[in-house]
């Protein structure tokens, strides 16, 4: 192996040892109070090699975001990929969120968090992370759409309707305020496909 692949697969290593180390940080003490003396410690690197990949603690919390919304969202397409229906796609949706959340729940909880100091160059590739999602959903969706198994609405109401419930059923969750979604994602899909199915798709 090359030495310059050799240093950029230990660099990526390394980064992602810190995110994980700075994960459990953030999710026992918040990002406000965690410093960078806390992600050194965690993450047993130096103090020059998070300045190095991330800046400042600020940088490391919104790149944890980055890749968290990001491994979400890779997921949960390969999940719809194995679908062959519009009623299997939208039950896919909530289910799959919902054991997702159940797997991660330190990274479902710091996705949730709203104490996270976004710079100018992070929302906008957020945005363009939540673009690129909502252009690949849309597009796997649309053929059930065109089909009539699913209804035809207004472009933005989808993903409320499919995902919103189940979405704050686990923040819910999350905060120790509901039971484990484990438990009630049947009904919150059978909610999710009652909101969108199609004249084709009534009776299934």
């Amino acid at each position: 192996m090359p030495r310059q692949t050799r240093d950029r697969s230990a660099s990526s290593e390394r980064k992602k040892h810190i995110l994980q180390a700075a994960l459990t940080c953030f999710d026992v003490n918040g990002v406000e109070a965690t410093t960078i003396a806390d992600l050194h410690r965690a993450a047993q690197c130096s103090v020059g090699s998070l300045y190095h990949h991330f800046g400042n603690k600020e940088g490391v919390a919104e790149e944890l975001f980055l890749e968290g919304i990001a491994q979400l969202n890779r997921g949960m397409l390969r999940k719809l990929k194995t679908c062959s229906s519009g009623e299997e796609s939208v039950r896919a949706v909530v289910s799959f969120y919902c054991d997702w959340s159940v797997r991660h729940q330190q990274m479902a909880r710091y996705l949730h968090s709203r104490d996270i100091p976004f710079s100018p160059d992070a929302k906008a590739r957020l945005k363009e992370i939540h673009r690129a999602y909502i252009i690949s959903v849309f597009s796997w969706f649309g053929p059930f759409v065109a089909s009539g198994e699913m209804l035809r609405l207004p472009a933005d109401t989808y993903v409320p309707l499919i995902s919103g419930p189940i979405q704050e059923y686990v923040r819910r969750w999350l905060s120790g305020q509901a039971g484990n979604p484990s438990k009630v994602k049947g009904i919150f899909a059978d909610a999710a496909w009652n909101a969108v199915k199609g004249l084709k798709g009534k009776g299934k």
